[in-house]
């Protein structure tokens, strides 16, 4: 972002966010470039969703009539590279989560010994 080149992706005025462009050649360039190995991945919405996953929030929206998206998230700041040092995935809070409790009842009910239960 800090490459004058490269006016698809910069920081935004305050430098604690980063806006995306163009969606379109964003994908386009940088996304089936980095990921060519995993074409599912190359979408615009998987990169969404990945910053999602790192708690980053969409400060602007395209779909919001904004005229770029913004993501931001506590501690990305321009010039600040020590401020990632706390940005960490969300858990899995989705149907693959593994809840112990859950396991050992089943396990329990099952006469499964290997949870030590």
């Amino acid at each position: 972002m800090d490459d004058p080149k490269n006016s698809l992706v910069t920081w935004t005025p305050d430098g604690k966010g980063f806006v995306v462009k163009d969606r379109e050649v964003f994908e386009r360039r940088h996304m089936i470039g980095l990921l060519a190995d995993f074409p599912h991945k190359c979408k615009y919405s998987s990169f969404v969703r990945e910053l999602n996953s790192y708690k980053f929030s969409v400060v602007q929206s395209i779909e919001n009539g904004d005229p770029h998206d913004v993501f931001s998230v506590e501690g990305f700041e321009r010039g600040n590279p020590k401020g990632l040092g706390g940005l960490r995935r969300k858990g899995n809070y989705g149907r693959f989560r593994r809840d112990e409790t859950r396991v050992k009842t089943v396990s329990r009910l099952r006469g499964d010994e290997m949870f030590g239960n």
